[in-house]
Order: C-alpha cells, then sequence, then structure tokens
C-alpha cells in the first residue's frame, strides 16, 4: 500500500444529498501525485457536486476527503493552497481586459506588483492571449475565455488542478487547443483531475 504523502487524492464514501436524494452517493477516489484522472458521465451525474466537495466549495454530507494529506473538512484553508479549480464557467469578469483580470487574481494570490506583472505576462503567453491581453473578456471567444479562466487558476502554481467540464460549450478546434494545454500542464508534473462528458 501506497503512503498517504505520495497521494494527491484518497476520498472514501463521499456522499451529498440534496432534497432526500443521493447525487453523490458513496463514491472512493484514490489518486497519485503527477495523475491524470477523468471523471466521465452525462450531466446530473454528480460530476460538478463531486469537485465542488473535493475544493472545499460545498460541504459532504458523508465521508472523507484529503487533498496531500490535509483533511477537507477540518483544513480547508491548507487544501485550499494547493488546488486550482477551473469551472464549468469562467470566473472573471467580463467588462475588465484579460490584464486586469489576471492582474486582479495575482494580487488575491498575495504576489507583489513587479511578480503579478511577471506572471500574468507568463500566463498570457503560455496561453496564447498575449496579443488579446487588452481586449474586454465579453469580446473574447469561448475558447479564449476557457483558456483565460483556466491560466487564472494557475496563477499560484498549484500541484492539483481541478478542471470540471473544461471543454463544454467549444468548437471541436478549440476544443482541441484546451487539450493540448491540460497535456503541457501534465507534462510539467501537475496533478489534475478533470469532469467530461465527451468520451474522446
Amino acid at each position: 500500500m501506497m503512503a498517504t504523502n505520495e497521494l494527491a487524492i484518497q476520498v472514501k464514501g463521499l456522499t451529498k444529498i440534496f432534497k432526500g436524494k443521493k447525487a453523490v452517493d458513496h463514491v472512493d477516489l484514490t489518486i497519485q501525485k503527477g495523475e491524470v484522472f477523468a471523471i466521465l458521465g452525462p450531466n446530473g451525474a454528480g460530476k460538478t457536486t463531486t469537485v465542488r466537495m473535493m475544493s472545499t466549495l460545498l460541504k459532504a454530507d458523508g465521508g472523507t476527503i484529503e487533498i496531500f494529506g490535509h483533511d477537507a473538512r477540518k483544513e480547508a484553508a491548507e487544501v485550499r493552497k494547493h488546488i486550482g479549480l477551473t469551472g464549468q464557467y469562467a470566473s472573471v469578469d467580463e467588462d475588465l481586459t484579460a490584464w486586469e483580470n489576471l492582474m486582479i487574481f495575482t494580487a488575491l494570490n498575495g504576489l507583489n506588483k513587479q511578480e503579478a506583472k511577471a506572471k500574468a505576462t507568463q500566463l498570457l503567453e503560455d496561453f496564447t492571449l498575449l496579443e488579446a491581453k487588452d481586449k474586454q473578456i465579453k469580446n473574447f471567444s469561448g475558447g479564449m475565455r476557457r483558456r483565460l479562466d483556466l491560466a487564472v487558476s494557475l496563477i499560484a502554481n498549484p500541484p492539483l488542478v481541478f478542471l470540471d467540464e473544461p471543454t463544454t460549450g467549444l468548437d471541436p478546434r478549440t476544443r482541441e487547443q484546451m487539450w493540448d494545454v491540460i497535456r503541457e500542464m501534465i507534462a510539467k508534473g501537475t496533478t489534475v483531475l478533470l469532469t467530461t462528458q465527451y468520451l474522446e
């Protein structure tokens, strides 16, 4: 049996009930550091609910969640230091530019002005958004929004990233670009848990 400190995620008996119905029913997961793990299922299967519980955004009704050995219920603040989350819907401000959004999120992550500028520039380059840095998000395509949202979740270089339906609503070409970005993250050793309804 592998030591707990080599696990990124250990979930036992995870359960969530909404209005008397089990949305998540005693889920067990063990994910090693550096592993890519996908939760595949149709809409309404409980994928997002599971991710929200693991990322401390939603309280579980039963079971335990450990992220890098930290109890997600008792040590939520510590768990949040180790994770990035990209949800189904962009968390960026549509009236601001890509640059302004990244500067706000870098500040929220405790970076000083010089570090923030360097990090924002690096992320815009990594996600091929540098030419669009002064464009308002409301003028971005769906693929550009998803890439920016993913960039925001990587500001703190988290060792674990939750990607909830990262390619939903994207055309096939943009979806493939998104998978390329995710493959690059994995190649750098990031542990990835993603949810998807796409079999491919």
